[in-house]
């Protein structure tokens, strides 16, 4: 399963980031917490599409499908 199709108030475990990835991207992401196993909660799923709102840890992101789309998750 991947991280966009979490639905808003779930929590899940991040399993892995696509290897396949912008290496300044998959970089940015370990820096900002997306790691595997690491919890991750969805505070909301924006309309037609939209960014997700994203916690990790104690911080807040949002990530558009593109990115989403490309991080394994197992729900928690």
């Amino acid at each position: 399963m991947t991280l966009w199709e979490i639905k808003k108030n779930q929590s899940a475990f991040i399993d892995s980031l696509d290897p396949n990835l912008i290496p300044a991207v998959f970089e940015r992401l370990n820096e900002m917490g997306f790691a595997a196993g690491q919890i991750i909660q969805c505070l909301r799923r924006s309309p037609l599409k939209g960014p997700l709102v994203l916690q990790v840890g104690d911080c807040v992101y949002s990530l558009e499908q593109s990115i989403a789309d490309r991080i394994n998750i197992s729900v928690a």
